[in-house]
């Protein structure tokens, strides 16, 4: 069984999302007020959004981040979905090295957001709201696959299988709290003497946390949404790294 434990201090990657569910859903016939409501954000949180992309199918605004060594990363930050739409804030990326985005108050800013939304779209209806932490945790050189087939207990499987994916289904009376777990591989680009190609610089474990409201009767209210982000914010990462763990204290 690999010696492996579950540690903040590994979470080389982090990205937060924050998923909204409206009926009925946006059309082409909403692309005018949907342009307007998008640029009323890149006015008023330039933290967050600053380029607006508008397609015939979709449309997000992108954000450019400035990593350590001026290497500018552009990332959607916004974009709408076949159920409503999402907004996409980093908090960690691993780029040559890991590097911190985290956008101060960005629970707020969706907060904000949600009631320009609703000020915008006032026939719409908010019935979810989700909040999903993709993380990575560095395994370094234990193999991924045996980590978490070590959670198993049938020893044929931890010994044959290549590869894993985990779905864990941890829900309250309140809320539906989603766990995914599977290998990451760190890879780089090199040079060698027949070109350039990609060498493994480690292992790591893949973490997707999907937490949000169970009931869907109703449209959700300031309060209702409040909750769900700050359930979530408690969560992780101290009781998400606990649950791995398997530590009941």
């Amino acid at each position: 069984m690999p010696n492996f434990a579950f540690d903040e201090n590994q979470i080389v990657q982090h990205i937060v999302k924050y998923g909204v569910d409206v009926r009925p859903v946006l059309t082409r016939d909403d692309r005018e007020k949907l342009q307007i409501y998008c640029n009323k954000l890149i006015d008023q949180y330039p933290q967050a959004f600053d380029t607006l992309l508008s397609g015939p199918e979709r449309t997000l605004i992108q954000k450019t981040f400035v990593a350590g060594n001026n290497k500018r990363i552009e990332l959607p930050t916004f974009s709408t979905t076949d159920r409503g739409f999402c907004y996409t804030f980093p908090v960690r990326l691993f780029i040559q090295n890991v590097e911190d985005f985290d956008i101060p108050d960005k629970s707020k800013v969706f907060r904000q957001a949600i009631e320009k939304f609703r000020q915008t779209f006032p026939d719409r209806r908010t019935l979810r709201v989700g909040v999903v932490d993709e993380l990575v945790f560095d395994a370094g050189d234990v193999n991924s696959v045996e980590i978490i087939a070590s959670t198993l207990n049938k020893e044929l499987w931890k010994e044959r299988i290549a590869n894993i994916a985990v779905h864990l289904e941890n829900p309250t009376d309140e809320y539906n709290v989603n766990v995914d777990l599977a290998p990451a591989y760190a890879q780089q680009v090199v040079q060698s003497s027949s070109g350039f190609v990609e060498k493994s610089i480690g292992f790591g474990i893949s973490v997707k946390l999907d937490i949000n409201n169970r009931d869907m009767s109703s449209n959700l209210d300031e309060q209702t949404i409040a909750g769900i982000l700050t359930f979530a914010e408690d969560y992780v990462p101290e009781k998400l790294v606990r649950f791995l763990n398997d530590d009941r204290s």
